[in-house]
């Protein structure tokens, strides 16, 4: 079981994405990997999506994945609540984890398609 980055569930599988840290710059200059469920994912693709239409620069301030202090961009994401079941949640992404979640995605997505032909 892994913990999702952003919400917090726990799953038996998330898709791990390279984030830069700039805290760790010197221990891992190529970047740390996180692990975020799918819901989390598809969420930051649609904010991306939006920033990409948007002429804003987003609001300076501490990113949610990396800790970077950069301009960030709101993703709402589903957070498991006991209570509600579901709570939804907003998140600040910088530009560039962001850009990290789509190259992500993309292999993910790769994966499970040769994934499916390997079993049939």
């Amino acid at each position: 079981m892994a913990d999702c980055n952003l919400c917090g569930v726990a799953i038996p599988t998330v898709v791990p994405v390279q984030v830069f840290k700039p805290k760790y710059a010197h221990s891992y200059p190529h970047g740390m990997w996180q692990g975020l469920c799918e819901g989390c994912l598809n969420a930051a693709k649609k904010a991306r999506a939006e920033k990409a239409e948007s002429s804003s620069l987003g609001v300076t301030g501490k990113c949610d994945l990396c800790g970077g202090m950069e301009p960030l961009y709101p993703v709402t994401i589903s957070r498991p609540s006991f209570s509600k079941g579901a709570e939804e949640d907003t998140v600040r992404l910088c530009g560039r984890c962001l850009d990290s979640i789509e190259t992500a995605s993309e292999h993910w997505e790769k994966e499970k398609a040769e994934s499916e032909h390997e079993h049939h």
